[in-house]
């Protein structure tokens, strides 16, 4: 058995003949997200991680006359460039505005430069 707690976002194995605490509710088995917000009002299911894709094979899709004009692009914006060579963040996400403005800019395909 399976005892749910805060909101339906907690869980943990319970022996069958535990007791519910309050705020707890026992599933015999693994609960669903439509269980979950059947009996915790409010419950929403955890959100999907965005897709990402590392900067660095982004760049390594583009040609070098591409990524000549990436860079001059890049260098002409500071907050894109301080965005883009961000050292502790080496990854993009697949859907940023921004990136798909930047790679529409170069002339190319978001869907293809920023696939994950």
């Amino acid at each position: 058995m399976f005892a749910y707690s805060n909101g339906g976002m907690s869980m943990r194995a319970v022996d069958p003949d535990y007791v519910a605490q309050t705020g707890e509710v026992l599933f015999a088995d693994y609960a669903t997200d439509a269980e979950l917000a059947g009996v915790f009002p409010g419950y929403a299911p955890p959100t999907t991680a965005t897709a990402t894709v590392l900067k660095s094979t982004v760049m390594g899709r583009l040609t070098a006359g591409q990524m000549a004009s990436a860079y001059t692009m890049l260098t002409a914006n500071p907050v894109f460039f301080a965005k883009w060579f961000a050292p502790d963040k080496p990854f993009v996400n697949c859907t940023d505005p921004d990136a798909i403005s930047f790679v529409k800019a170069l002339g190319l395909d978001p869907a293809t430069i920023l696939a994950p």
